[in-house]
């Protein structure tokens, strides 16, 4: 009787396992010998472990392998969809669950979501994390269409660290290829604008307001892309107030308010213009004569 529990057992565990990998599409690993089926659980710069369907586990050496099919975990899904949807929050968690198992693996999923988790990271402000994802994505995928956004964000951790002259440097480089064309191809407009943004809040704290300006001018000119556009529009508002220049600040401001209130600045910029409205109140009673 205890034998016959244990081989229930057995056959639900075996089950519980064949319904898993049914669930999770075949993973398929080839080398120029042999083919291996099942679901791959980690990857390194040595090789590819995977789990095999008829039991057991091997580690296939990456220069042995000739083609790949490697199915994303429901985790990766779930964390790209979350990232295209603005969600960061629930893609680093989901992302950050599995990315790291999944190291410089050759497939769309695991560069997209190598990114996506270095730039969820980022905006979370745990920068160690974003700049290990974006260091091996820029190891692995130099190529890759998202190699700008990984290279954008190893220099974004260096301004959030506020070393911003090897962060100006880094952008001035970035910035190159856009400075030799004032129209970049339309997929280009968000790295051209947050790297010219960038330009301006390093000059910015390196105390170099006219420089700063030229770039946040740069992006409000040539790069009207969200969420870049509404923050120049910010910042040149200040800078332009702080040099006096009210009615240009005050114009920026309005822009901002009226056609970006869903950008995280407009609430700053309606305190700003409210101020500017205080400061041209104060001298105009200043410039009234005294009365007799």
């Amino acid at each position: 009787m205890r034998q016959q529990g244990l081989r229930v057992t057995a056959l639900m565990a075996a089950g519980l396992m064949l319904v898993s990998m049914l669930a999770w599409s075949e993973d398929v690993v080839v080398t120029r010998s042999q083919t291996f089926r099942g679901r791959v659980i980690s990857v390194d710069a040595a090789g590819i472990r995977i789990q095999l369907a008829r039991g057991g586990e091997v580690t296939v050496p990456r220069a042995g392998i000739v083609q790949l099919t490697v199915e994303p975990p429901p985790s990766v899904v779930r964390g790209i969809a979350a990232f295209e949807k603005g969600d960061l929050r629930d893609a680093q968690l989901n992302l950050g669950k599995v990315m790291m198992q999944y190291l410089g693996l050759d497939t769309e999923w695991a560069a997209k979501g190598m990114v996506y988790f270095g730039l969820a990271s980022l905006r979370s402000g745990d920068y160690d994390k974003a700049a290990k994802a974006f260091d091996v994505f820029l190891q692995t995928y130099p190529e890759h269409p998202l190699s700008m956004a990984a290279s954008v964000g190893l220099v974004e951790i260096e301004l959030a660290r506020k070393n911003y002259a090897p962060a100006l440097a880094q952008f001035q480089e970035l910035a190159q290829p856009y400075d030799k064309q004032l129209k970049p191809a339309k997929d280009q407009l968000p790295y051209a604008a947050e790297i010219y943004l960038g330009i301006g809040q390093c000059q910015e704290g390196l105390a170099r307001p006219a420089d700063a300006l030229d770039g946040y001018l740069r992006v409000i000119g040539l790069y009207p892309v969200e969420p870049f556009y509404s923050e120049a529009l910010y910042r040149g508002a200040e800078l332009l107030a702080a040099s006096n220049q009210n009615a240009k600040a005050e114009g920026m401001l309005t822009e901002l308010i009226e056609n970006y209130p869903a950008s995280p600045f407009a609430a700053k910029a309606i305190e700003a213009r409210k101020a500017l409205g205080a400061r041209r109140a104060d001298q105009a009673a200043a410039a009234k004569p005294a009365k007799p």
